[in-house]
């Protein structure tokens, strides 16, 4: 029987035979540790990486969670020059009294966020400018997709496991949508991509229309999910919707379209 404890508690380690979850340190990751964080190896297959993320969503109400997918030095390193271009790390006009001591060198602010007491001026600095983005201007981004872009797309959605990196992160992200859970590793740097607001407003999108749940990021693509598979006209307003999104004739997703109604997961692109 399979167990689960509450991401809460510090130290928690799962084995399950070969995969392995456990506490998330500095030395693991390219980035400051701004909130609980877990390093998950030795995947077996993708269906036991959704069973972790279901349980412990369930288990833990009001947290809202997030799996690195592929490539995760890549995505780690392009959300850092997303922040950085963004400014979304910047402190001003924001009252530091109550950070962690360590925040501090000498009396002043180290100038970068390395603390779970700072989260806060990430995620208001992501909030002050995702007003400006929606569906329509990812769709303005001017992403388009020929045959081998939806090749790998076809690819990803069939069988996931095998675009994934060997090391992932389950990010317990303290916002309350699980759209809002991208300022947790907002990503989209170069200038091709969906920026990480754009990314915002298709997961938003995405959930209010499809009811398909943000629960990925990597360095190329989304992961979404939904309880139950699409039906017949989700789909084809769906593939619509991506027509639109990558610029691209909807003929082009037939094969797509066939894949999604077998699953209840949905990975796309927001890289060219």
């Amino acid at each position: 029987m399979l167990f689960f404890g509450d991401v809460g508690k510090k130290g928690e380690i799962y084995k399950n035979k070969t995969m392995q979850i456990q506490p998330l340190t500095s030395k693991q990751s390219g980035k400051e540790i701004l909130f609980d964080s877990y390093l998950i190896e030795s995947l077996r297959s993708f269906d036991e990486l959704i069973e972790v993320y279901k349980t412990y969503r369930q288990r833990n109400p009001g947290k809202t969670f997030i799996l690195t997918l592929d490539d995760l030095g890549q995505a780690e390193y392009t959300s850092v020059h997303s922040i950085l271009t963004h400014d979304l790390d910047d402190t001003e006009g924001y009252d530091l009294s109550g950070l962690d001591k360590t925040c501090f060198e000498a009396g002043e602010h180290l100038g970068y966020l390395s603390t779970p007491s700072e989260f806060f001026i990430r995620k208001e600095n992501f909030f002050k400018k995702v007003n400006d983005a929606d569906f329509a201007s990812a769709c303005e981004r001017g992403l388009t997709f020929g045959k081998d872009e939806i090749t790998i797309l076809e690819k990803i959605n069939q069988s996931p496991l095998h675009y994934l990196d060997k090391q992932i992160i389950l990010k317990v992200v303290p916002v309350e949508k699980c759209y809002e859970g991208i300022c947790g590793l907002p990503n989209g740097y170069f200038q091709c991509d969906l920026n990480p607001f754009e990314n915002y407003a298709l997961a938003k999108y995405l959930f209010e229309k499809y009811d398909f749940e943000l629960f990925g990021i990597g360095a190329s693509f989304l992961g979404f999910i939904r309880n139950e598979k699409p039906n017949a006209n989700q789909i084809k307003e769906l593939i619509s919707d991506l027509s639109s999104l990558y610029n691209t004739n909807e003929t082009a997703f037939d094969q797509l379209s066939e894949i999604i109604q077998d699953h209840h997961y949905l990975f796309l692109k927001y890289t060219e």
